[in-house]
Order: structure tokens, then C-alpha cells, then sequence
């Protein structure tokens, strides 16, 4: 016999007591001096910046100002949905996803003022009446439909468990679809204002951080100053070839529909604080070139990654973990003990060094090797060593090939290397010639 959860009118009255409480909670830390100076008003400031990419530059002078961040709506809905009685891991899902969709929201609506500033008539409809309607009916729906997932019974104990996603031609398939598609849009991203906004927002929010930390450090547009200089956030700095591959990954290995949109939804806000921990970078002591991990810093985190899902693939969840960090610990030693001799090989082949302000050709060899050792200690432990030092020679030969087309394409046609690109062929060539050594061994088993 099937039986419903029933929610008697106390629990109706005590959630709306707590929802209360915890909505003028919010609306009081909100209102604080502190928060206002250093939370809202910043917050404030980013959302009038994209607003001004996606919609341009006001008619009339408009200012954005504590009355136009949201901030009421977004105490009314964050109290709402921390205040239901769920598992706090449920809430705070729901208390991201509406706060994305509020300050979403709030951005659309400056950008419309903005727009019509110039009819007071159509401003204040717009101000005074139909934005806030829109920013209700939107926090009465998104609450109402999270309360109602939320409530959604577990699946049954009996029901057939799903297998866990294993590596597939699906992910290679999606993941080359993704950078193919990241690649033409690479033009408009790289000239956005809005992404350029978020680019501020980023440098903003770095040298608030290092200021908590004791680090003097200060923000003006998009660069980060700071005792070791100054460093310049753009919009390359935010649009990383590892978004596609994260998108594919999402849309590969979710198991639910849930799970795949709270991972697209997620993509935003962690490719925003990896960038502000990619500038965060610069303010290491003891670290002599701050600039090249900056820049270097999603090569590195990606090949990591690639290092981590190769032991998860080979060894399972429980027993990645020590293949995993083998792997990455080898890789970081080749680089640092063995890599300056490696490069100092290859480039006496190739010839003079090329052009390299990021230092994104001169990392190539070494970095390459390191990660194609990486990746075979970490899952391809104890078999078919041959075929490991035959791809390790194959690796070698593309890198002289390749340093060799670079050298006649910048002597011959002018022609130069997007940084993008060597680092992108950085973690897929190593990657490439170890799918070619597993499949090799396969095939003769």
C-alpha cells in the first residue's frame, strides 16, 4: 500500500515562522555597513557591468546603487528555501540556484532601465511596477518548484541499482563537439563587455581576498595590483579550454536530469573561483615566477585532472587514489629534476627558440612528458612497458616535428601559434599517444 508524507498545518506554520525569521536574518546582514560596502555594492557594480554588455551603454546616465541589487529579493528567497525542513545538502542547492536566478533576473532589469532611461514614463513603470511584480512571481515560482522536487520520495531500495558510468566514446565524441564549438565562439567571448565585466568582478574579488589575508593588494578595472606588480585579467583569462571538456564530462556521466542541470548551472561559479584562485597564485611566498603559473595555471590543473580520471578509470574509486598521486608526484619530479635537460634536447633539434611571452612553448616538452608519464603510472601499472617507451619515443618525434613546423611557419608565412592552441596540444598530444598504447595492449590480449 503506498503511502504520501503528510505536512500538517504546524509544519505549515512552523516553516513559515522559521522562513520568516530567516528572511529578516538576511535582510539585517544584508543591510550591515560592512556587507553593503564590501558584498552588495561590488556585486552591485557587476551586474550593472554586464548589464551594460548585454544591453550597451544607457541613453541617459543611470547609477547603480544599493537600491538596485536585489538584495531584498534575494534575503526573501534564501530564507524561504534554508528554512524548509530538507537536507541541508538539498538546501543549499536550492539556495544557489536561486540566488543565480535572482541576480540573473536583477541584471535583466538594469539593463532594461538602463534602456528606457531616457522616458521617465516607461522608467518608472518598469522601476515601480513591473519588475517587481517579475522579481515575486519569480521567487514565489522557483520556491514553490524547489519545495515540490525537494519533496520528491526516494527511489526504492529494491529498485535495480545503476551501474556507475565508465569511460566511453560519448565523452570523447561530446568533448571534441564542445571545443570545436568553444573554438568559433572563441571570437565573440574574447570581445564580450560582459565577459570583460567578469573579468573585473574577478580582480575585485582576488584583491579582496589577499587584503583578508593580509597581502596588500588593490583592483582597478580588470587588472590586480599588487607588491609583485600588476596583472592584467582578460578575457582569455576566463574562457579556458577546460570548460568544454567539464561540459562534456556533465553531459556524459550525469545519471540523472537533476545532476545534469545543477552541473551545467555550477559551471559559472567554479570556473570563477578557479580563476580567482589562478590570480590568488601570485601572492605564494616563495614562488619566483608568479606570472608563469598564472598563466599556466588551467594547463597544470588539467593535466592533474586527466592524471585523476585516468586511475579512476583503471583502478576504480576505492583504489585511485594511490595511483593517482604516484602519478602526478612522477610527473611533477620529470618536470623539475629532468625537464630543463629534456627541452635543452629538443630545442637544440629544432633550433632557435621561437617566440614564447608566456613561456607556453618552452613548458611544451617537458610538461608533455611528464604528463604521458603520469599517465602511465597511474594506469597502466605493470604491463606492456615496451609499448610505454615506444609511445614515449613517438611523443618525442611529434615534439621536434612540431617545434620544427612552428620555426617554419613563423619564418616563412609570419605566422604564430595562439597560445590557446599549444596549450590545449600540450595535454592532448600525451593523452592521445597513451589512448593508442591502452588500445594497442588491448587488441594483443
Amino acid at each position: 500500500m503506498l503511502t504520501d508524507t503528510v505536512h500538517h498545518p504546524t509544519d505549515a506554520l512552523r516553516f513559515v515562522w522559521r522562513a520568516t525569521a530567516a528572511s529578516l536574518g538576511f535582510f539585517g546582514l544584508l543591510r550591515l555597513p560592512w556587507t553593503e560596502a564590501h558584498v552588495v555594492l561590488p556585486l552591485t557594480r557587476v551586474q550593472a557591468g554586464l548589464a551594460v554588455g548585454l544591453f550597451g551603454t544607457p541613453s541617459s546616465p543611470v547609477e547603480a546603487t544599493l537600491a538596485c541589487s536585489g538584495a531584498d529579493a534575494l534575503a526573501l528567497c534564501l530564507g524561504a528555501v534554508l528554512a524548509y525542513p530538507v537536507k541541508w545538502t538539498t538546501r543549499v542547492a536550492g539556495a544557489c540556484g536561486g540566488a543565480a536566478l535572482i541576480l540573473g533576473i536583477n541584471t535583466l532589469r538594469i539593463g532594461t532601465l538602463g534602456r528606457a532611461a531616457a522616458s521617465p514614463a516607461s522608467f518608472d513603470l518598469l522601476h515601480l511596477y513591473v519588475w517587481p511584480a517579475v522579481l515575486t512571481l519569480a521567487i514565489a515560482g522557483y520556491v514553490l518548484a524547489w519545495i515540490r522536487i525537494a519533496d520528491r520520495r526516494p527511489p526504492s531500495l529494491s529498485a535495480t541499482p545503476r551501474l556507475p558510468p565508465q569511460p566511453s566514446r560519448r565523452f570523447v565524441v561530446l568533448t571534441l563537439a564542445f571545443l570545436i564549438l568553444f573554438s568559433a565562439a572563441s571570437a565573440l567571448s574574447l570581445g564580450s563587455s560582459g565577459v570583460l565585466a567578469l573579468a573585473g568582478f574577478i580582480a575585485r574579488a582576488a584583491a579582496l581576498t589577499l587584503g583578508v589575508l593580509g597581502v596588500s593588494a588593490h583592483a582597478a578595472a580588470n587588472v590586480l595590483w599588487t607588491p609583485r606588480g600588476g596583472f592584467l585579467v582578460t578575457q582569455e583569462c576566463i574562457a579556458t579550454p577546460l570548460i568544454p571538456v567539464y561540459l562534456a564530462a556533465i553531459c556524459t556521466y550525469s545519471t540523472t536530469w537533476r545532476r545534469l542541470t545543477l552541473g551545467v548551472l555550477a559551471a559559472l561559479p567554479l570556473f570563477i573561483a578557479l580563476a580567482i584562485v589562478r590570480l590568488l597564485v601570485v601572492a605564494l611566498p616563495g614562488v619566483a615566477s608568479p606570472v608563469f603559473f598564472v598563466h599556466a595555471f588551467y594547463q597544470l590543473l588539467l593535466g592533474a585532472v586527466v592524471v585523476c580520471l585516468a586511475a579512476l578509470w583503471r583502478h576504480g574509486r576505492r583504489a585511485a587514489s594511490g595511483p593517482a598521486l604516484a602519478g602526478v608526484t612522477a610527473g611533477i619530479l620529470f618536470v623539475l629534476l629532468l625537464g630543463p635537460y629534456y627541452t635543452r634536447v629538443i630545442t637544440y633539434q629544432a633550433g632557435m627558440p621561437l617566440e614564447d611571452p608566456q613561456g607556453a612553448i618552452a613548458l611544451l616538452p617537458a610538461f608533455q612528458v611528464g604528463l604521458y608519464l603520469a599517465l602511465c603510472l597511474a594506469a597502466f601499472v605493470g604491463a606492456g612497458w615496451r609499448r610505454v617507451l615506444a609511445g614515449l619515443a613517438v611523443l618525442g618525434l611529434t615534439q621536434a616535428a612540431c617545434l620544427l613546423a612552428l620555426h617554419a611557419l613563423a619564418s616563412q608565412g609570419g605566422l604564430t601559434a595562439h597560445v590557446r592552441d599549444v596549450r590545449a596540444w600540450a595535454v592532448a598530444g600525451p593523452l592521445l599517444i597513451f589512448a593508442v598504447v591502452v588500445n594497442s595492449a588491448r587488441t594483443r590480449r
